[in-house]
């Protein structure tokens, strides 16, 4: 297996760079988003593929950890690889976000479920309402954010608040397997954020040209995470 690679340092004065590790689940908008993270000032990357070991994440020794999108459903081990370890083993002390396959992976892992999204969205911006704490914290009220997945989640565990939302604006037919048709204004579940853990978790792609706020999304996770490095 090859090394990680290494992302841009901007280092500002002598403070110490945040190394924020992204795990990557083989999704063409990973380097977006390491780009996104890698223009904050005071920051280093490290990425590492989902088939890594959780030993290798442990060594790099993250400031933050940040889940990439991807193909698949998080029920299957070759779609997430060391996803789920990370996110019930390194994501309880490291603060974590979660991109799209990153909030599925996060609300199954923590007993919630996964399923078929009304119709699957590949480019399409949406409303999204939001609780204004966390990584939407000083964003406008329905900003529009870029979403592409055809899975969303369908129960959402105790463990996690749910932060945000969006509307399903069509009516296509749901799945066969789930014996329903969606309506106009089903609420869909777009932002997560575990209530014990520093684990948060987006349906967006905050990365996404699409999403007018996805650099403040990023901006907001970082400031977090220097915030929590900085009382301890």
């Amino acid at each position: 297996m090859s090394a990680p690679e290494m992302g841009r340092t901007d280092d500002v004065g002598d403070a110490e760079p945040l190394t924020v590790l992204f795990v990557d689940n083989y999704d063409s908008f990973t380097y977006n988003l390491v780009e996104y993270v890698s223009q904050q000032a005071g920051t280093e990357t490290e990425v590492v593929k989902n088939t890594a070991s959780l030993e290798e994440i442990r060594a790099v020794d993250p400031d933050a950890i940040i889940v990439s999108p991807g193909p698949g459903h998080p029920k299957n081990d070759r779609d997430v690889g060391v996803t789920m370890d990370v996110l019930r083993e390194v994501s309880t002390d490291v603060p974590t976000l979660g991109v799209c396959l990153g909030l599925e992976a996060a609300v199954y892992e923590y007993g919630g479920t996964v399923g078929r999204a009304p119709a699957p969205i590949h480019g399409k911006a949406s409303a999204v309402d939001h609780d204004g704490e966390g990584v939407f914290a000083g964003l406008e009220q329905g900003f529009r954010a870029g979403r592409y997945h055809s899975l969303v989640a369908t129960e959402v565990p105790d463990c996690f608040d749910v932060s945000a939302t969006a509307e399903h604006d069509g009516a296509e037919p749901r799945s066969a397997d789930s014996g329903e048709d969606s309506q106009n204004g089903e609420t869909l579940v777009m932002g997560v954020r575990h209530r014990e853990y520093p684990i948060e978790a987006v349906q967006f792609h905050p990365e996404s040209v699409l999403t007018a706020a996805g650099h403040d999304v990023i901006e907001n996770f970082l400031e977090w995470v220097s915030d929590r490095s900085n009382r301890r």
